[in-house]
């Protein structure tokens, strides 16, 4: 006999956990369906895996520094060291997530409110799921070659996405790479080619250049790394990757990527000439950007409505698709890929299926750290943003050179940006620099909330820390500073658009 569920849930990952969890808190019954070890790109090839590598190579370059009063440009290094110590956080992840789905396979305390079929309940059934009718799913365990149904009154749609390729390209894992393959190569390669620079190629170019045993070439389309974020976050970033010698080529037109034994042979047109450039690379990462892993899911049977190859959402805010009774959360729908942003639509899904009618989601005042040396922290709006959008606004730039946490730390590369409307309001904030994320949290509490820079002004800031930087940065909008551009042009600036 076919069970029926309060909600089938199609992915384990950060967005299907979060709603899994909250449904079961409301005590319904839940069928979350997964193919591999729960997580997602939240754990591994993604979020935690990529970041803990990052640590690994900042913890290298700085153990290896000869300006501060130590000399350690002689330390050795073990890469399957390295990618164990990866391993060993991907696996303490895996299990509290295991431990998650355990707890979430018993009925609520209490049955919850309101009670639903099982009282709150997560059955976990593993294998791919796809619709097959408008309210079932035929879930296809390729390791025992099973397959069963499973109807429900509602649907989420939390696959996540995958690594984009290139047309003519073919990625072996081996040579020509993902992000999905780069992580587990057996040793640090001699060369590698990074084809994109977004936030994951130069992330992964921040990474292995980080552990010095790797010639890192970028190679980009565009005219600069980062395109998405201002000039000065993007001119600050490529000038840290020249010194640690990665080198950058702008303006990069791939013609040609094959395996040519044991490498890679890359051809591309360069600059606006369209000067012919050849290189023989050990490996290449191709890292231009992920899509909605939505093929083969059977939308159609659904009446899930596909555009521009995500899932379409019927409203700004909410997670509805044009099915009345399917949701999407996470990387499968057409907004920002976050594991944050995936888990609070997971919750915010379920809250409004069953009838909690949760206000709208605020992506304005979204966050987002890039690990790249020196780190980037973003929250809201940055200037390119705001022209595009015709939003008048003020700026601050405050150098770290300037603040006394960075000049204890001996690291005073990098600035604060805080952008407001003309009346005040808070718009965006961009820090470049240690400890940047910490920055951001109480800027994105006050622009969700409407904030000011009056409330900037007013919060008492921990001293010393890297956050005055914010704070003197709002000082400098509000015409309070004591730190005045015209006396200290090197380190301060105000931008008016």
């Amino acid at each position: 006999m076919q069970v029926r569920y309060d909600l089938c849930i199609l992915g384990a990952g950060p967005a299907g956990i979060a709603a899994a969890a909250r449904a079961h808190a409301l005590g319904k019954a839940v069928a979350l369906v997964e193919p591999a070890r729960p997580g997602g790109a939240g754990i591994a090839d993604g979020a935690l895996s990529s970041k803990t590598l990052w640590h690994l190579a900042m913890d290298f370059v700085r153990a290896r520094r000869t300006d501060r009063g130590w000399h350690g440009g002689a330390l050795e290094l073990s890469w399957p060291d390295v990618t164990a110590q990866v391993r060993a956080a991907c696996e303490e992840a895996w299990g509290q997530a295991e431990r998650l789905l355990a707890r979430l396979a018993e009925p609520a305390p209490g049955g919850g409110p309101p009670a639903g079929r099982g009282g709150g309940r997560v059955d976990r059934v593993r294998g791919r799921g796809r619709f097959i009718a408008p309210d079932v799913v035929e879930v296809v365990d390729g390791d025992h070659d099973g397959a069963r149904t499973i109807a429900a009154d509602r649907f989420l749609i939390a696959v996540g996405s995958r690594p984009r390729g290139l047309p003519g390209v073919d990625v072996d894992g081996e040579r020509v790479l993902t992000s999905d393959h780069v992580e587990h190569v057996a040793t640090l390669p001699p060369s590698l080619g990074i084809v994109g620079a977004g936030v994951v190629g130069c992330e992964y170019a921040t990474i292995f250049a980080g552990f010095a045993r790797t010639a890192v070439e970028l190679f980009d389309r565009g005219p600069r790394i980062l395109p998405f974020e201002d000039d000065d976050v993007s001119a600050e970033i490529a000038g840290s990757f020249r010194r640690a010698g990665v080198q950058i080529h702008a303006r990069a037109q791939l013609e040609e990527l094959r395996v040519d034994g044991d490498g890679v042979h890359l051809v591309a047109r360069l600059g606006d000439r369209g000067e012919v450039f050849e290189r023989r690379l050990a490996r290449v990462l191709l890292a231009v950007g992920r899509v909605a892993a939505i093929d083969g899911l059977g939308l159609d049977h659904a009446g899930v409505v596909v555009a521009k190859g995500a899932i379409a959402c019927q409203a700004p805010g909410t997670c509805r698709t044009s099915a009345a009774h399917v949701w999407a959360a996470g990387d499968v729908s057409a907004d920002v890929m976050l594991a944050n942003v995936a888990e609070q639509e997971g919750r915010h899904a379920v809250d409004d299926m069953f009838g909690l009618a949760p206000p709208p989601i605020r992506y304005d005042a979204q966050s987002a750290i890039y690990f790249f040396r020196p780190e980037v922290a973003a929250v809201g709006l940055n200037e390119q943003l705001c022209v595009a959008k015709g939003q008048p606004y003020r700026a601050a730039v405050v150098r770290l050179g300037l603040l006394r946490r960075a000049i204890a730390m001996r690291a005073t590369d990098g600035f604060v940006k805080l952008l407001a409307a003309p009346d005040g309001r808070l718009l965006g904030l961009r820090v470049v620099g240690p400890q940047a994320s910490s920055c951001i949290q109480g800027v994105a509490l006050l622009i969700e909330q409407g904030g000011s820079l009056a409330d900037l002004d007013r919060c008492l800031h921990p001293h010393p820390a890297v956050t005055e930087g914010v704070q003197e940065a709002a000082r400098l909008l509000l015409g309070t500073s004591a730190h005045p551009p015209d006396a200290f042009p090197d380190l301060v600036s105000v931008i008016e658009r």
